[in-house]
Protein backbone atom coordinates (compact mmCIF):
# COMPACT_ATOMS: atom_id res chain seq x y z
CA UNK A 1 0.00 0.00 0.00
CA UNK A 2 2.93 2.49 -0.44
CA UNK A 3 3.22 4.94 2.31
CA UNK A 4 0.82 3.27 4.42
CA UNK A 5 1.96 0.63 6.62
CA UNK A 6 0.25 -2.78 7.04
CA UNK A 7 0.81 -3.58 10.26
CA UNK A 8 -0.63 -6.84 12.30
CA UNK A 9 -2.39 -7.80 15.65
CA UNK A 10 1.08 -8.07 16.76
CA UNK A 11 2.71 -4.97 16.11
CA UNK A 12 -0.41 -2.87 16.66
CA UNK A 13 0.27 -1.24 19.99
CA UNK A 14 4.26 -1.06 19.34
CA UNK A 15 2.58 1.17 15.77
CA UNK A 16 0.25 3.15 17.58
CA UNK A 17 1.44 3.67 20.96
CA UNK A 18 3.44 7.34 20.04
CA UNK A 19 1.77 10.41 18.16
CA UNK A 20 -1.09 10.75 16.13
CA UNK A 21 -1.65 7.84 13.76
CA UNK A 22 -4.63 7.08 11.65
CA UNK A 23 -5.47 3.37 11.22
CA UNK A 24 -7.67 2.04 8.44
CA UNK A 25 -9.45 -1.11 9.29
CA UNK A 26 -10.26 -2.91 6.31
CA UNK A 27 -10.86 -6.36 4.28
CA UNK A 28 -9.81 -7.42 0.90
CA UNK A 29 -13.46 -8.31 0.00
CA UNK A 30 -14.96 -4.73 0.68
CA UNK A 31 -15.18 -2.50 -2.09
CA UNK A 32 -16.06 0.62 -0.33
CA UNK A 33 -12.38 -0.28 1.97
CA UNK A 34 -10.89 0.15 -1.90
CA UNK A 35 -12.09 3.79 -2.21
CA UNK A 36 -11.06 4.71 1.37
CA UNK A 37 -7.44 3.21 0.52
CA UNK A 38 -7.62 5.37 -2.56
CA UNK A 39 -8.37 8.82 -0.52
CA UNK A 40 -5.80 7.96 1.96
CA UNK A 41 -3.12 6.97 -0.25
CA UNK A 42 -3.49 10.22 -0.94
CA UNK A 43 -3.45 11.61 2.25
CA UNK A 44 -0.04 9.83 3.03
CA UNK A 45 1.40 11.01 0.14
CA UNK A 46 1.15 14.58 1.19
CA UNK A 47 4.79 15.37 2.57
CA UNK A 48 3.40 17.66 5.56
CA UNK A 49 0.66 15.07 6.61
CA UNK A 50 3.56 12.45 6.58
CA UNK A 51 5.87 14.83 8.69
CA UNK A 52 2.73 14.36 11.28
CA UNK A 53 0.51 11.42 10.96
CA UNK A 54 1.54 8.12 10.72
CA UNK A 55 -0.69 5.93 8.36
CA UNK A 56 -1.05 2.64 8.84
CA UNK A 57 -3.90 -0.45 7.79
CA UNK A 58 -5.29 -3.27 9.39
CA UNK A 59 -6.46 -5.73 7.12
CA UNK A 60 -9.53 -7.37 9.24
CA UNK A 61 -10.33 -10.61 7.32
CA UNK A 62 -7.06 -11.35 8.33
CA UNK A 63 -5.79 -9.88 11.30
CA UNK A 64 -9.45 -9.92 13.22
CA UNK A 65 -7.90 -10.02 17.02
CA UNK A 66 -7.26 -5.96 17.36
CA UNK A 67 -10.71 -5.16 15.38
CA UNK A 68 -12.73 -7.26 17.59
CA UNK A 69 -10.51 -5.93 20.93
CA UNK A 70 -11.64 -2.02 20.35
CA UNK A 71 -15.35 -2.62 18.85
CA UNK A 72 -14.92 -2.08 15.07
CA UNK A 73 -18.13 -4.07 13.88
CA UNK A 74 -17.55 -3.26 10.15
CA UNK A 75 -15.07 -2.11 7.03
CA UNK A 76 -13.90 0.46 6.23
CA UNK A 77 -13.57 1.84 9.70
CA UNK A 78 -10.70 4.43 10.15
CA UNK A 79 -9.51 5.00 13.97
CA UNK A 80 -7.41 8.42 14.91
CA UNK A 81 -5.41 7.48 17.78
CA UNK A 82 -3.22 10.41 20.09
CA UNK A 83 -0.46 9.16 22.07
CA UNK A 84 -1.98 5.74 22.20
CA UNK A 85 -5.54 6.79 22.81
CA UNK A 86 -8.21 6.48 20.26
CA UNK A 87 -9.40 10.47 19.98
CA UNK A 88 -11.84 9.67 16.77
CA UNK A 89 -13.16 7.40 14.69
CA UNK A 90 -15.66 7.35 11.18
CA UNK A 91 -17.41 4.34 9.61
CA UNK A 92 -17.41 4.16 6.09
CA UNK A 93 -15.76 6.26 2.89
CA UNK A 94 -15.08 10.23 3.08
CA UNK A 95 -13.37 12.61 0.60
CA UNK A 96 -10.36 13.81 0.77
CA UNK A 97 -11.35 17.13 2.31
CA UNK A 98 -13.51 15.31 5.13
CA UNK A 99 -10.09 12.90 6.26
CA UNK A 100 -7.81 15.74 6.32
CA UNK A 101 -10.16 17.59 8.16
CA UNK A 102 -10.99 14.85 10.44
CA UNK A 103 -7.16 14.68 10.97
CA UNK A 104 -6.76 18.43 11.50
CA UNK A 105 -8.74 18.72 14.68
CA UNK A 106 -6.44 16.71 16.59
CA UNK A 107 -3.13 18.84 15.69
Amino acid sequence: MGPIKAIQDTTYEQETRNGLVLIDFRSDWCPPCTAVDRVLMQLAANPQLAQQVKFVSITVNRQPLIARAIGVQSTPTVILKKDGHIVDAVIGPRSVGEFKALIMKHF
